[in-house]
C-alpha cells in the first residue's frame, strides 16, 4: 500500500468516528471548522455589533455559514468571505476570489477603518513537511494581522489561526501594539494532534 493511500485510509478512519465532523454534517455546516468558530463566539462573544466582517481563508465556507446564522438581520450587516479556492454561494455573504496578497496591495476592496471584525482561519497546504508547513502558516497570519490593522476600525475584533510556527510569538508580540486585549484559545473541538491554536484579538486601536 502506497504512504499516499494509507494516509487517505487514515483519513477516513479518523472522519468516520470524529463527532464534529457527524454534528456538522447534522447541522448542514460545511466542515466541523464551524465548531471552533461557534467555541470562539461562545468565551470571547466576537460575532455581536458588527456592519462590516470580512473571513478570510474563507473555502469551503462554514465560518460564513457560521457568521450568517448568528447575524439573522443580513440587511444591517456585510459579511465578505475571501479565498483563492471557489466557494459555492451562501445567502448573505458576498465572495471575494482573490488572494490575500492582491487585496494587500490596496486594490480598493476596502477603506481604511472600514471593518468591524477579521476572521482568519486560513491554512497552508500541507506539504507534510511540519516545519515547512509551521513557516507558511506563520506567513499567512502575518498577512491577516496585517490586513486587520490596515482596515479594522477602533475597538475592531480580529481572530487568527496560528500552527506554532517559530514566527508565531512575533505576530503575538506585533498584535500587542494594536489590541487593548490578547487571548489565546485551543477550542476542545480542534484535533488534540494539531498544534493549531487561535489568537484572539480584542479593542483594536486605529491611532497607532
Amino acid at each position: 500500500m502506497s504512504k499516499k493511500t494509507l494516509s487517505q485510509n487514515l483519513w477516513l478512519r479518523r472522519k468516520d468516528s470524529d463527532v464534529f465532523f457527524e454534528k456538522a454534517k447534522i447541522s448542514g455546516f460545511r466542515a466541523r471548522s464551524a465548531y471552533k468558530l461557534l467555541e470562539i463566539e461562545n468565551k470571547f462573544k466576537i460575532l455581536k455589533n458588527n456592519k462590516n466582517i470580512v473571513d478570510l481563508g474563507a473555502s469551503p465556507g462554514s465560518w460564513s455559514q457560521v457568521l450568517v446564522k448568528k447575524n439573522l438581520n443580513l440587511s444591517k450587516i456585510k459579511i465578505f468571505a475571501i479565498d483563492i479556492k471557489d466557494i459555492d454561494p451562501i445567502e448573505g455573504v458576498k465572495f471575494i476570489k482573490k488572494d490575500i496578497s492582491y487585496i494587500l496591495e490596496g486594490n480598493n476592496y476596502f477603506k481604511k477603518n472600514s471593518l468591524d471584525l477579521v476572521l482568519s482561519d486560513m491554512a497552508p497546504n500541507s506539504t507534510g513537511h511540519r516545519f515547512t508547513d509551521q513557516a507558511k502558516a506563520s506567513n499567512l497570519a502575518e498577512k491577516a494581522l496585517i490586513f486587520a490593522i490596515n482596515y479594522l476600525s477602533f475597538n475592531g475584533k480580529f481572530v487568527c489561526k496560528l500552527l506554532g510556527g517559530n514566527n508565531d510569538r512575533l505576530i503575538i508580540n506585533r498584535a500587542k501594539e494594536y489590541f487593548k486585549t490578547i487571548k489565546l484559545f485551543k477550542p476542545t473541538s480542534s484535533r488534540k494532534e494539531s498544534k493549531e491554536i487561535y489568537l484572539i484579538c480584542l479593542s483594536f486601536n486605529n491611532l497607532q
